[in-house]
């Protein structure tokens, strides 16, 4: 931090539509507030706006800033953490989750849902009494992200929903998007990971930096600091599987367990093999009815050469895709455990 002989500097970085009924100017009034009075610092404000680059974001601005804040979701983090990971900088920053998700604050500890707590103040009480920490990042063809890569069917229901339904319905916008990807048949993957090459069949492909990918935990060791990222792949073929993927996403809880893949890697690539996926009866009947419903009976199954490609539950261009960890890439605020 800044030496007692100068003021200390504070950048808040904000996306001005993150989560649709937050209130962005008054939580935006409250962090300057405090960083001036509790932080002692000038502070300096700048909106993100859209197609805004890593490389573009502290372009303009004079000097070294003493603590870095990020306000928004995963996407705005996604944009601050990747271009202070480039300049290589050891800037503290802090997170004040705004988004649907806030996988990444979840992960850390600095995002729960409670009613008893507010999220806001929470975050600010972590920036200014929190414990710097180094976590990874990881890179998806070039881009950056917090929480996880992905592809495949699964992984298209995670971007389908509107920022309107993720605004009115939280997590829960996502369960009858999964739900209707039943139809959607598998795709046959070519993965690499250095050690391995293999060829699976699979509904959702993720590379995660973090435990809970907001399907649930799916690695138990997963972690933002140990210099890899875990390797999972997700194969639902019954109701019960995609059910259960669903409600996952709500945080609640329905027995038994989708069947899925997991590994630890520092890099992986995946590509689609262009070949025809075999579907369960229930993807056969799923897939039958709504060729019907198109008044196309005879409708084969799609044969997929590329699909798309997503990083923290935004489109990034399609497969292949080369995926590597970034390690010990920036400097975090999180909760000092007791």
């Amino acid at each position: 931090m800044a030496s007692e002989s100068r003021l200390k500097k504070a950048l808040v970085i904000y996306n001005p539509t993150a989560g649709m009924t937050v209130d962005i100017d008054m939580c935006l009034g409250t962090i300057v507030h405090k960083l001036c009075e509790q932080f002692k610092a000038v502070v300096t404000v700048r909106p993100t706006v859209p197609g805004l680059s890593g490389r573009d974001i502290f372009c303009g601005l004079d000097g070294e800033f003493d603590l870095i804040v990020a306000a928004g979701g995963d996407g705005t983090l996604r944009l601050v953490l990747g271009a202070l990971s480039d300049a290589g900088s050891h800037v503290p920053v802090g997170i004040v989750p705004l988004g649907t998700g806030n996988q990444l604050a979840r992960n850390l500890g600095i995002y729960e849902e409670n009613i008893l707590t507010d999220p806001l103040e929470r975050a600010l009480e972590i920036i200014l009494t929190g414990v710097a920490s180094r976590i990874d990042l990881g890179r998806m063809n070039g881009e950056y992200f917090c929480v996880a890569a992905g592809a495949g069917p699964i992984s298209d229901a995670i971007i389908s929903p509107s920022a309107r339904e993720k605004a009115n319905f939280k997590m829960l916008a996502y369960v009858g998007s999964i739900i209707q990807n039943i139809a959607a048949p598998p795709v046959v993957f070519h993965v690499r990971t250095g050690s391995d090459d293999f060829h699976v069949i699979a509904s959702g492909v993720f590379v995660t930096n973090v435990a809970d990918l907001g399907v649930g935990t799916l690695s138990d060791t997963a972690l933002t600091n140990d210099g890899l990222l875990d390797l999972c792949i997700l194969n639902p073929e019954e109701f019960a599987d995609y059910l259960q993927l669903g409600f996952r996403f709500t945080g609640g809880f329905v027995g038994g367990e989708a069947s899925y893949y997991i590994r630890k890697v520092q890099a992986v690539d995946l590509e689609v093999a262009p070949v025809p996926s075999p579907l369960s009866k229930l993807q056969t009947l799923a897939h039958n009815i709504r060729s019907a419903l198109k008044g196309k009976l005879d409708e084969e199954p799609p044969v997929y050469t590329k699909v798309t490609a997503s990083i923290d539950g935004d489109a990034c261009g399609t497969t292949p895709m080369h995926v590597e960890v970034v390690a010990d890439a920036v400097t975090v605020l999180i909760p000092r455990r007791n």
